[in-house]
């Protein structure tokens, strides 16, 4: 399948950014005025909590998130594509859902909270982009301009994670370049159907992620203690070997469907590389007393973690990670202040196939 594919296939913060990235429009990827994002609990705007509230039902077409929904995400505040559109006066379209996958016909993750499957990218959110929008040229209600629309992904830490192929809960057969090729494949089902220009977050470093890496009660992975004999540098260390061996993959394969598109843009964001340099220099990024390990946002007991009874501890500007699993506020500005340099080409982050 890999060999197939391969062949075939924050307010002054804001405010800056929002001058480099008018500075010059035609250079990286030109004069940019929508963001269409896709993925997980990372860009989840609440979609996953429509369908939670309304007994599994998907969002309806054309969904906006509340206002509560954009500042409350899972890293406790804006996530880093709305902080990136705010900061550049972009519009942002987000098809996100907590808990997906690349493809549930890969790695099916069950939520009890819906009643099923978590949709995924491959059968949920590209499919029901393509429903409600067209690329065109011409204005008009759904149309998008691909000169001018940023299509993200950033997929992956579920794919990884337990409940899938870090507990081997996967489809039988399935390996780690059968998830990349699903990455890929979204952005040549896009390119197919228009969209011009693509921006491939990868895989950030779960092995420094206080899911994969502290014992006690969590939300995400109940079960750790008794996973690996509670080893948690065996769980660290597996983790981050399936994390940094997708990269690796996704970074040949990338290149070789980028060369096949003939008039698209694509960059690969390093978000693996700029969360160890927070992890490095906090000092760069947090508010001191600089925090790389812990979280503020817990719960005390798995009785807790299971009602999400939770404290939130002061200081949050201060932690790279807002809970076990989930980036911070202050960690999601780093990522989005790097999706602006990689529009006009320089981030040194991004990896530039045009």
């Amino acid at each position: 399948m890999l060999y197939k594919s391969l062949l075939t296939l924050s307010l002054a913060t804001t405010a800056t950014l929002a001058r480099t990235v008018k500075r010059d429009i035609h250079k990286g990827f030109g004069d940019v005025d929508t963001l269409v994002v896709f993925g997980d609990s990372y860009t989840d705007e609440g979609r996953l909590g429509y369908m939670q509230n309304n007994g599994g039902a998907l969002p309806p077409a054309n969904f906006v998130p509340s206002q509560g929904a954009i500042d409350g995400t899972s890293t406790g505040g804006k996530q880093w594509s709305r902080i990136a559109t705010e900061a550049n006066g972009d519009k942002l379209i987000n098809y996100a859902v907590a808990g997906a996958v690349c493809s549930n016909n890969l790695t099916p993750r069950y939520s009890p909270g819906i009643f099923g499957l978590f949709p995924s990218v491959n059968e949920y959110e590209v499919p029901q982009f393509k429903k409600e929008h067209t690329m065109t040229r011409y204005s008009g209600t759904g149309n998008l301009n691909p000169d001018k629309t940023v299509f993200a992904i950033w997929i992956g830490t579920n794919d990884l994670g337990n409940g899938a192929l870090l507990t081997d809960e996967h489809l039988p057969g399935v390996t780690l370049p059968d998830y990349t090729d699903c990455v890929v494949n979204q952005i040549q089902t896009l390119y197919d159907y228009g969209a011009r220009k693509f921006v491939v977050l990868n895989d950030v470093p779960l092995e420094r992620a206080p899911q994969y890496t502290q014992n006690g009660p969590n939300h995400y992975f109940p079960e750790r203690d008794t996973y690996l004999g509670g080893n948690m540098t065996a769980i660290s260390q597996k983790i981050g070997t399936n994390v940094r061996a997708s990269n690796q993959i996704l970074k040949y394969q990338l290149p070789y469907l980028a060369d096949t598109l003939n008039g698209a843009k694509v960059a690969l964001l390093d978000v693996y590389s700029l969360f160890q340099d927070i992890f490095a220099h906090p000092q760069n990024y947090l508010d001191a007393p600089y925090n790389t390990t812990g979280y503020p946002f817990r719960c005390a007991t798995a009785a807790d973690c299971a009602t999400w009874t939770n404290t939130l501890l002061p200081n949050v500007g201060a932690y790279m990670w807002y809970d076990e699993l989930h980036p911070s506020v202050k960690t999601s500005t780093a990522v989005a202040n790097e999706y602006v340099k990689t529009l006009t080409k320089d981030s040194t982050y991004a990896t530039y196939y045009f």
